[in-house]
């Protein structure tokens, strides 16, 4: 009954003041819907089950080489046939690789991506077909291997949702296949990219040793109950310790030299990468915000309790017991954290929206990002922890004095004790203490940010577009057929009207190649314990480097007569200086030392070095081009530099592939701004959001010195008229005023510094170019805060300076 009770008076007390009520509720409603947003982003990348049954079970497994700068690298059909035969802990594994289909006889051709896998995947991810099968085993025979698995959305698109697709024959590539299975709607495996499974069928040439180095494909497995991730790094490392000892001696040099082994991850870890970091770090920032609303919700219950202080002391002459009063007050508290909590989620569900278009959040729909039951629980939960937090102190308050001299006062004032006056004053403190931390927060991650824009990636990306072709094995497989495309295709697009310059390259700069391999240098010898150079690799044609305005430092490009029986190569700066720092490159030969079959390239210039993967890359890889012209390249990039905004060029670029090629389907249109712009987005979200978290923390600061120095105002007004009676002037009352709130700012100020640096470790990997002791934020936050807090002070201390003395005198 009591209860009932004190939630009834509860409403009343909150319907009296509406102002009092939105003004706790809104202030709430930010720092819980805050930490609601980010929390959903954490629920759903790192608490829920991932969609596949015993989602926790599954590992990725790489090849690795730390002493290369190569920690993930792909797995060799041998590697993954040991790991698969050899290993006790491992229920089911697979290995997958990608692949780039043509789908023609439907319309258009379609570029599709499909991923080429063993059968056993869906047997390692336990999903079973919505028609059909998946692929069996006997799929896994070289020449039975023509048979694919569609996704739901394909299945949909392409073939009009018909059940009867199963058991017939889609061209891919030029190729009959076999619809065995359509999956269910909602699977993704790895990402929702892919529409297409098809069976990888392993040739005894790539299940044989020599084929160990050929890391092209993926592999993943699924734990046997009660296994651990570490239990089975002790087994694959083991199967490598073997290996090592049986392998032929150059071949265990260069493992030992270069720390190769294997690598195994959780699915879910590998699958959120860097978003861990940024993710966790805001939601840290949100909890301060919280904070911050609470001392400042907690001052305005502090001043209302101060105002019903003769209410109080009357119920409690009545002989009201203490605890009644408490409860009454936690009552309230709770109800208007409740409300708060309501609004809040309403403030999570743009605030969700407004995280996935400032780019935090995976891309992958594997992940299931939303407010559901577990959000709702969650700001549920905190809004009864902020309305015990900002309540307690309030309803202590209420209940602490002299209530006799509060009678005795006659309601001639509602002031209070020094008690009260302290909390507003610490609550202030800690208001801009947190301030202090997020501004400083914030501005390291703005100057990082400021720096890397401003980086050099080793190419001019302003005007250029890119966009991918996929090359059938017939007739594009054969080199000849492939210089002819090329010349006839490159030469169309310089004819295209504001093209400047038009290349070719089998993967650009942040499209997430990362092709990598081992060479040699005539003449040169590694010294003990060390292996043949390693370094990126990239096929091009002259009009790449012109297009993408990477400089020739020294000797040439590639040109059109650089053909087979010519070999050349072009090399970065880093490797022009690390293996010829006393001589001219030009003229030497690198290649491939293969007794067999060697094969060496004249190098016929230098170029600048390029970033490839990130305008925050430390390049320490050396990279060399070889002649795209004599290959064959399944993917390449199409790289066109352009006078005119560069998508005015792609309907002009679709026709001029159309006139060489009819079945050849353009993919992946985008300008290299674009690239660049997508692969700054998980520093540019925590720095954007981490500013709004600041600046709201900073206004809510700025509210809170403000409402202590006002109400501290108004409770001495009595006092201030006494001084402006006895000759004080305006500019002493301002000086009085504004010395309280300076002395509260300052001390929060301090406070928040060494907070602040003590707490930047946790931004330091997301730090490029700046140290997390930077003395310009540092400067700029204590001005800016100062400035802020400084005019929230001047306010009240104004009012104070205008007051009357005769009306003060009055009110006292």
């Amino acid at each position: 009954m009591h209860i009932l009770h004190d939630f009834k008076f509860a409403k009343r007390q909150i319907a009296k003041r509406p102002g009092f009520a939105a003004a706790v509720i809104l202030t709430l409603a930010l720092g819980i819907g805050a930490n609601s947003a980010i929390f959903s982003m954490i629920n759903g990348l790192m608490l829920k089950p991932l969609p596949y049954p015993e989602g926790e079970q599954l590992v990725a497994v790489y090849n690795t080489y730390p002493k290369m700068g190569l920690p993930n690298a792909g797995v060799s059909v041998p590697d993954y046939i040991d790991r698969r035969d050899r290993t006790e802990v491992f229920q089911s594994t697979a290995m997958y690789t990608w692949n780039g289909m043509n789908l023609t006889g439907e319309g258009n051709p379609e570029r599709l991506l499909a991923l080429r896998t063993t059968p056993s995947l869906f047997e390692v991810l336990r999903i079973k077909p919505m028609l059909g099968r998946t692929l069996g085993e006997e799929h896994a025979e070289i020449g039975n291997d023509r048979a694919v698995v569609l996704s739901h959305g394909l299945w949909q698109a392409a073939f009009g949702a018909r059940e009867g697709i199963v058991g017939e024959d889609i061209r891919l590539n030029g190729e009959p296949y076999e619809v065995v299975g359509v999956m269910p709607a909602g699977f993704v495996f790895p990402n929702q990219n892919v529409q297409l499974w098809m069976p990888f069928a392993f040739t005894p040439q790539q299940m044989s040793d020599e084929e160990r180095g050929r890391e092209f494909s993926n592999m993943i497995a699924r734990l046997k109950p009660g296994a651990s991730t570490e239990q089975a790094q002790q087994q694959v490392d083991r199967i490598h310790e073997i290996n090592r000892e049986r392998a032929p001696a150059g071949v265990a040099e260069f493992w030992a030299n270069s720390g190769f082994g294997g690598r195994v991850v959780n699915y879910r870890e590998e699958l959120i990468g860097e978003l861990r970091g940024p993710l966790w770090l805001l939601q840290v920032a949100v909890a301060f915000v919280l904070l911050i609303a609470c001392a400042n919700v907690a001052n305005l219950m502090l001043a209302r309790v101060t105002a019903r202080r003769r209410e109080l002391s009357v119920r409690k002459a009545m002989g009201a017991a203490s605890r009644r009063i408490v409860a009454q007050i936690l009552c309230e508290s709770g109800l208007l954290a409740l409300l708060g909590g309501f609004a809040g989620l309403l403030v999570a569900w743009y605030g969700l929206e407004l995280l996935t278009l400032a780019g935090l959040g995976s891309t992958n729909e594997l992940f299931d990002i939303r407010l559901d039951g577990t959000v709702f629980a969650f700001a549920l939960g905190i809004a009864m922890t902020t309305g015990v937090l900002f309540g307690v102190v309030p309803a202590l308050a209420a209940v602490r004095g002299n209530t006799a001299e509060v009678l005795k006062e006659g309601g001639r004032s509602a002031s209070s004790g020094r008690g009260a006056q302290l909390t507003r004053s610490t609550l202030v403190v800690a208001q801009v203490a947190i301030a202090a931390m997020l501004l400083v927060g914030s501005g390291l991650l703005i100057r990082s940010f400021m720096e890397l824009q401003g980086t050099d990636a080793g190419f001019n990306p302003e005007g250029v577009l890119t966009a991918g072709l996929s090359l059938p094995d017939n007739p594009y497989d054969d080199p000849a057929a492939m210089r002819d495309f090329h010349d006839r295709l490159v030469a169309r697009l310089e004819a295209i009207p504001g093209v400047v310059a038009a290349g070719m390259t089998n993967v650009a700069p942040f499209e997430g190649g990362n092709s990598q391999s081992s060479y040699s240098i005539e003449g040169y010898e590694p010294g003990p314990g060390e292996n043949s150079p390693h370094g990126m690799v990239r096929r091009a044609d002259s009009g790449y480097f012109e297009a993408m305005e990477i400089p020739v430092l020294s000797g040439r490009a590639f040109t059109p007569e650089d053909g087979p029986d010519n070999p050349v190569a072009v090399i970065d700066e880093i490797l022009a200086r690390r293996y010829f720092p006393d001589e001219n490159p030009i003229g030497r030969r690198i290649g491939f030392d293969d007794e067999e079959n060697p094969e060496w390239f004249t190098v016929v210039g230098v170029v600048g070095t390029v970033k490839h993967s990130g305008l925050d890359e430390q390049v320490s890889k050396e990279t060399y081009y070889l002649p795209i012209r004599n290959a064959a390249v399944g993917s390449p990039t199409l790289v066109l530099r352009t006078a005119m905004p560069p998508a005015g060029l792609i309907d002009p670029l679709r026709e001029a592939v159309r006139e060489i090629d009819p079945q050849l389907p353009l993919t992946r249109i985008r300008t290299m701004e674009e690239m660049i712009d997508v692969s700054l987005q998980t520093r540019r979200a925590p720095m954007l959001l981490l500013m709004v978290f600041a600046g709201v923390a900073l206004a809510l600061s700025a509210i809170g010195i403000y409402g202590v120095l006002a109400y501290s105002v108004s409770q001495r007004t009595g006092e201030l008229g006494v001084r402006m009676a006895l000759g004080a002037r305006i500019g002493d009352i301002l000086q009085l005023v504004m010395r309280q709130g300076g002395r509260l700012v300052a001390i929060g100020l301090a406070l928040g510094l060494v907070a602040a640096l003590a707490l930047t470790g946790m931004i330091s990997s997301q730090l490029y170019g700046v140290s997390r002791f930077d003395p310009f934020v540092l400067i700029g936050v204590v001005v800016f805060l100062g400035l802020i807090a400084a005019l929230a002070c001047l306010i009240p201390a104004w009012r104070a300076a205008c007051v009357n003395p005769i009306e003060a005198l009055r009110y006292e």
